[in-house]
């Protein structure tokens, strides 16, 4: 396109768009131009820039999963018993016979037989009562049938369990 076509392009533009008229005056005299165009060709070569050259680089390994064994150690072994015994066979005997008494009476008699077995000749072991009032035994505080019960064997600080009527004076133990 030439210079011409597009001032008239551009004068034909501005008068649609609304552009006030210019001032009349008399048109200027025609003059006869004679243009002459040269076109010319240009070839325009798009060169593609190189491919870019990415490099990948591997993400870091994570680190080995360490895992910790938590062991416990063993229990404590339980307490060993007193190596020194108590009770000798024969006075085994002499205990459980103790039915039908007191247990007050009983009671003392039984520490003085142990003292001369227990270090120092002070009473090494101690009792437990158990009452059981179903036996009809007559009188308070009263070993039952068959209710002594001496642990086989009987260790320094150990307990004579006693069953009993009821509890009545049995405080004076």
């Amino acid at each position: 396109m030439n210079r011409i076509h597009i001032c008239l392009l551009t004068v034909a533009a501005l008068a649609a768009c609304g552009q006030p008229p210019a001032p009349v005056s008399p048109p200027p005299p025609v003059r006869s131009v004679e243009v002459t165009t040269t076109t010319t060709q240009t070839t325009t070569e798009i060169v593609a820039p190189p491919p870019a050259i990415t490099t990948t680089t591997q993400a870091p390994k994570p680190p080995p999963r360490v895992t910790t064994t938590t062991t416990k150690p063993p229990p404590p072994p339980p307490p060993k018993p007193p190596d020194r015994w108590v009770l000798p066979s024969g006075l085994r005997g002499t205990i459980e016979s103790q039915v039908g008494q007191s247990f007050p009476s009983a009671w003392e008699a039984i520490q003085v037989q142990l003292a001369p077995v227990c270090p120092g000749e002070v009473p090494c072991v101690g009792y437990a009562l158990v009452v059981d009032g179903s036996t009809g035994t007559l009188g308070d505080c009263v070993i039952v049938e068959g209710g002594i019960k001496v642990p086989d064997p009987l260790y320094e600080k150990g307990t004579i369990t006693f069953r009993v009527n009821n509890d009545i004076n049995c405080a004076g133990a």
